[in-house]
């Protein structure tokens, strides 16, 4: 989940995390958490956060590439 939430949060014109933060009204460090990938965040705090990056719930909970298409599978 790292650095995907970063790129939504700058996609809509939010420069900082700390910005991020105190338009979601959670702490700075749990914004620095998530964007680096330590911490989820709760599904209400999810529904907030599509509002905010104009994006979907996949958009936060999924990262870009979630499989290969299962090519992996075939060569294992």
């Amino acid at each position: 989940m790292a650095n995907h939430i970063t790129e939504l949060r700058k996609k809509v014109g939010i420069a900082t995390a700390k910005e991020a933060a105190k338009a979601l009204e959670i702490s700075n460090g749990m914004m620095y958490q998530m964007e680096g990938g330590y911490k989820k965040p709760s599904p209400e705090l999810a529904v907030k956060m599509t509002a905010l990056f104009n994006c979907t719930l996949e958009d936060i909970f999924l990262p870009y590439i979630t499989t290969d298409g299962g090519k992996d599978a075939v060569n294992k």
